[in-house]
């Protein structure tokens, strides 16, 4: 009688079957060498970041350092330009006081220069308007106190070439005090010279 082992065939078809498709194991030996590579990669690409971003940081600091020194310099071009621009508003309204004063047949060269030196004797008192009618002066103005402003009327009224002064107001404007007047301008009426008397003469001739 011949008998066939069938368990034995079958475990062999198991084993077979089992080790038919490809494994991959990683020994054990090599974790810390891959875990070593997955840290230095990740302080690599930390480094470089760090890197571009404290290279943008030194970009935006010069850029704006010279940003700073543009600014300054044009800050110079700006209070040199108002420097100028004052002068220029100056010498505008020296003109239309000249061309206002000829339009009415005032000498503008004899009314002004009174009037400067007016001014001129006078400390802390600026004018910015003067209008003429006829022998009528209308004046505005601004001083840095009560007392400047009245001491321009006493030598506006000294000079002999401005009467009639009428002070029309005085305000308060941010710590300076704007004026307005009016005051006639006339040359000083000279008084004719009184001839000398004559030397008495006695009666009956000499002696």
């Amino acid at each position: 009688m011949i008998k066939v082992n069938l368990v034995g065939a079958s475990r062999k078809k198991a084993v077979k079957k089992a080790s038919a498709g490809p494994k991959i194991s990683v020994p054990t030996s090599m974790m810390p060498i891959v875990l070593l590579g997955i840290v230095i990669s990740t302080g690599a690409a930390g480094y470089l970041w760090y890197s571009g971003l404290d290279a943008r940081t030194k970009q935006l600091e010069s850029d704006i350092s010279a940003a700073q020194a543009l600014k300054a310099s044009l800050d110079v071009v700006i209070k040199t330009n108002q420097v100028y621009e004052g002068r220029k508003k100056a010498l505008e309204s020296r003109i239309q006081i000249v061309e206002s004063l000829k339009r009415n047949k005032v000498n503008p060269i004899r009314a002004l220069d009174f009037l400067s030196e007016a001014i001129e004797r006078t400390q802390y008192v600026w004018l910015s308007q003067l209008d003429q009618n006829n022998s009528l002066l209308s004046m505005a103005g601004v001083g840095t106190s009560l007392t400047a402003i009245s001491d321009f009327v006493q030598n506006l009224e000294s000079s002999g070439y401005f009467k009639n002064t009428d002070f029309i107001n005085a305000t308060d404007a941010a710590g300076n005090f704007t004026f307005a007047l009016k005051c006639e301008f006339a040359p000083p009426v000279v008084a004719p010279a009184t001839p000398a008397p004559a030397a008495a003469t006695t009666p009956g001739g000499d002696h």
